[in-house]
């Protein structure tokens, strides 16, 4: 009977250290609202991007890794082109 424990105890506990740590859809959409704030990016695609080379939030949030620099390349591709308007604002 403590074997039979012991056993559902560890799988139990690798079931959910192995599926713990990912992206939760919170802190997608905290990413999201970084990228719309910084403008210049097609936000979708770097969210994306962000959740692809980064394995959590963590990761993201470390910004001095060698993935940082993958994910610079990688949102190059996420980049759009902001027009400028030249019509003059009315004033009142």
């Amino acid at each position: 009977m403590n074997k039979l424990f012991s056993l559902l105890l560890g799988t139990s506990f690798l079931i959910l250290t192995s599926c713990g740590g990912g992206w939760s859809e919170d802190q997608k959409n905290t990413v999201k609202n970084e990228c719309i704030t910084m403008g210049g990016y097609d936000c979708d695609c770097y969210v994306t991007k962000a959740t692809e080379t980064f394995k959590n939030p963590a990761e993201y949030n470390k910004k001095a890794s060698e993935l940082n620099e993958k994910f610079d390349t990688a949102i190059e591709e996420c980049e759009v082109q902001v027009e400028e308007n030249d019509d003059s604002l009315e004033s009142f």
